[in-house]
C-alpha cells in the first residue's frame, strides 16, 4: 500500500511537472554579423523580440534587399503576436540608395520611411515626425548576409511618443 502511494504521488508530481509549461525567457541577443536571424530593441525601455506569426504564410521577421532597384532597396519587417490577447506589433523600415555599410537618416522621407504599429496607435515615416539612424555595419551580398543597428523616435499627434533603441538585426538575405 505505502509503495502505491509512493508511485502514485511520483506519477503526479511527473505529469505536473511536464504540463507545466515554461514561457521561454526573452534577452536580447549579442550583436553578430553572421547571419544569425535575430532582431530585437528596446522600445520604450522594454525588450521587443520577433514573436509569433502574423499570419499562416508569413514569418515574423523578413528583410527584403534588392541592389539593382533604386540604388539599393532594403526593407525589414518584424512581427510581436501576442496569441492570448489577439494583438499583434509591426516595426517596419525601408529606405532606398543603401549600397554600403553606413549610416541612413530614417528622417529623411525622400530616401525611406519607419513604420510601427500596435493595437494603440499606427506610426507611418510620413505623418508626424521622426528621428534617428540605421546604420548598416555588414553588406555582404557574396555570402547574403546584411548586418546593422537602428534607433529611431517617432512621435505623432493622438499617440503615445515611441523610442526604439539599441536595435539591431543580423539576416541572411537569399
Amino acid at each position: 500500500m505505502k509503495t502505491l502511494i509512493i508511485k502514485l504521488s511520483l506519477l503526479v508530481l511527473c505529469i505536473s511537472l511536464l504540463a507545466c509549461k515554461k514561457d521561454k525567457e526573452e534577452v536580447m541577443p549579442d550583436y553578430s554579423m553572421t547571419g544569425s536571424n535575430t532582431f530585437a530593441a528596446f522600445v520604450n525601455g522594454q525588450l521587443w523580440v520577433p514573436k509569433g506569426r502574423p499570419s499562416t504564410f508569413q514569418p515574423n521577421l523578413q528583410l527584403i534587399y534588392d541592389p539593382n532597384y533604386n540604388g539599393g532597396s532594403f526593407d525589414i519587417r518584424a512581427y510581436r503576436v501576442n496569441e492570448n490577447s489577439n494583438t499583434h506589433e509591426l516595426i517596419a523600415m525601408n529606405i532606398s540608395q543603401v549600397d554600403r555599410t553606413g549610416l541612413y537618416n530614417l528622417g529623411n522621407r525622400q530616401e525611406g520611411r519607419v513604420l510601427y504599429e500596435s493595437n494603440k496607435c499606427i506610426y507611418e515615416g510620413d505623418e508626424g515626425e521622426v528621428e534617428g539612424v540605421l546604420e548598416i555595419t555588414k553588406l555582404d551580398l557574396q555570402n547574403g548576409i546584411i548586418a546593422g543597428k537602428f534607433e529611431f523616435t517617432l512621435i505623432k499627434t493622438d499617440c503615445d511618443t515611441v523610442r526604439v533603441t539599441e536595435g539591431r538585426f543580423d539576416k541572411k538575405i537569399f
